[in-house]
């Protein structure tokens, strides 16, 4: 099934009504989901707009999971009714005080959408590096299989791979010097300043 099915199919939209409202015929359209003609990159920003999907490459290819998942997030975000709803609270001048906010009806299943959406990106990531592992040893692949091993082991093992990989990829990316709140005693007692001169020490870091 490639993409433009799938979008059709999940915004509960007629073959034929899409067919319609790109301007070709019901034929040309079954043509396009079987695969046996390309859309025309014309009809693509027209379907791109039908259906507020800005990712064209989308309507003709083969969709990954997470591909799925953001298509059903476009869905339920263009479908979703927003409410004002009317509330009272006391203030801190010991007064009543009406407000008004708005309330998503589709909020739950976008969110939850949201994160299988993430989760279905690690996995497709994961299975992208395995797959692509040409290097001698198949390099990738045992590193994920270690790391899969100590995420399996007791907590403290687990904290000290967390540690590092905070240490490799996020601390002292924050241009406001900010540090995660579970690291920041360790930070305080110069852990992290102490495993990058490790590294500079040992030529394992880029800086």
């Amino acid at each position: 099934m490639i993409g433009l099915q799938y979008i059709a199919d999940t915004f509960h939209m007629e073959y034929k009504t899409v067919a319609e409202k790109v301007g070709v015929s019901k034929q040309t359209f079954q043509d396009w989901i079987k695969g046996r003609r390309k859309i025309p990159l014309q009809r693509l920003e027209t379907l791109s707009k039908l259906f507020g999907i800005a990712e064209v490459e989308w309507f003709q290819k083969e969709l990954t999971d997470s591909e799925k998942t953001e298509i059903q997030i476009h869905y339920f975000q263009q479908s979703d009714v927003i409410e004002e709803v009317e509330a009272t609270h006391i203030g801190d001048d010991g007064q009543e005080h009406t407000v008004m906010y708005s309330v998503s009806q589709n909020k739950s299943i976008i969110d939850f959408l949201q994160e299988k959406s993430e989760e279905d990106r690690l996995l497709e990531r994961t299975e992208e590096a395995i797959r692509n592992d040409h290097a001698e040893g198949k390099d990738n692949k045992v590193m994920l299989e270690q790391l899969l091993t100590v995420m399996e082991r007791k907590a403290t093992k687990r904290r000290t791979l967390e540690l590092v990989l905070y240490a490799l990829t996020e601390y002292g990316q924050d241009e406001w010097g900010g540090v995660r709140p579970q690291f920041i005693k360790l930070a305080e007692k110069g852990f992290f300043d102490k495993f990058n001169q490790l590294l500079k020490d040992f030529g394992l870091s880029n800086d």
